[in-house]
């Protein structure tokens, strides 16, 4: 059952077959359908187009910068939302941060980097927010907040009534064992990746990994959902 309400968490954050070709800006990242996993000369292809991508935005091409925003807003957004759990913050986040991104674009070193780069960013991002929301006023995230994204309200589904108590696991996790969780079992980075993008060797996201997965599992547990 732990496992089955993992899987439900990340099919909100896939995007489907159609909905890759549907874009105009089909671009390397790390969450890939099953077809780009299985092609290489594919993947190959979206990387030249990431690079050629970023060398005009350099270049002031709005066209390229938008193209950009549009492959990668989803999968950020998905991020920046299981920090805040508030809709309305994750947008205005997700705008700060790819404000940053493309001011910040002549900053970056190595083009092949960018993905990692950009969800640094990111994480960043939301920890600033969290710490300020922090010192001003110190309160509890309501759930309902989140359940009136994943689900409707007013459905009593098993799904629904599984998926509140694993999110209220996932918040309760520190810092460095939530993000590596929700890279690595919410939108499906691998272990490798996940250090390049946290700066962490790769058997410390490995051993973080699992750790969360066991405070989340006694957290079920002491709920009774187990």
């Amino acid at each position: 059952m732990f496992y089955s309400m993992i899987t439900a968490v990340q099919q909100e954050n896939r995007i489907s077959d159609a909905q890759y070709v549907k874009m105009g800006s089909e671009i390397g990242t790390p969450i890939m359908t099953e077809g780009d996993k299985q092609d290489n000369s594919s993947g190959l292809n979206q990387q030249a187009l990431l690079l050629d991508l970023l060398k005009r935005s350099r270049e002031g091409d709005t066209l390229a910068m938008e193209a950009i925003y549009e492959r990668y807003k989803q999968p950020i957004f998905n991020l920046v939302y299981r920090y805040t759990y508030d809709t309305a913050v994750a947008e205005d986040l997700l705008q700060d941060i790819f404000l940053k991104i493309f001011t910040s674009l002549k900053d970056l070193q190595k083009d092949e980097a960018f993905t990692g780069w950009l969800y640094r960013i990111a994480i960043n991002t939301s920890y600033s927010y969290l710490r300020s929301r922090k010192s001003s006023v110190h309160r509890t995230i309501p759930l309902n907040d989140v359940e009136g994204m994943i689900n409707d309200k007013t459905s009593d589904s098993p799904q629904k009534i599984l998926k509140k108590p694993l999110e209220d696991a996932i918040q309760s996790l520190p810092p460095r064992s939530k993000s590596i969780f929700i890279l690595h079992d919410v939108q499906g980075f691998k272990h490798e990746e996940i250090s390049r993008i946290l700066g962490c060797a790769v058997g410390t996201s490995k051993s973080q990994l699992f750790k969360a997965r066991m405070k989340i599992r006694k957290h079920l547990e002491n709920k009774q959902i187990l």
